[in-house]
């Protein structure tokens, strides 16, 4: 399937403003698409692709460990849950359970 403005009729615009998620983000790099392309014709153990992802970024930020996430807001979420369960993953994979008692943090603004 191709995809193109006229297919779906679509204006072209131009980012004149950066990284704006109503503008679809951002460009990707050839070696991003790469991987990209890579990952989408390949199998992987989910569990362990995560872990090594995150080992090798770790290691490339000298960092104590990272975690990829799908977006900002993903991330956000993420470091909320770790936030608040101390450290423990039962937060992020439950974030709506009654079991948790304390689920607020408070952000400035600014």
């Amino acid at each position: 399937m191709t995809i193109s403005y006229e297919k779906f009729h679509l204006k072209e615009v131009i980012n004149a403003s950066g990284k704006m998620t109503i503008l679809g983000v951002s460009k990707v790099s050839e070696a991003v698409l790469a991987a990209q392309r890579f990952g989408g014709e390949h199998f992987f153990e989910m569990s362990e692709l995560s872990v090594q992802t995150g080992a090798f970024l770790a290691n490339l930020l000298k960092v104590e460990d990272a975690q990829i996430v799908s977006s900002a807001s993903a991330g956000i979420a993420q470091s909320v849950a770790a936030l608040i369960g101390k450290g423990s993953l039962y937060h992020a994979y439950h974030p709506y359970t009654e079991k948790i008692e304390q689920r607020e943090i408070v952000l400035p603004k600014g």
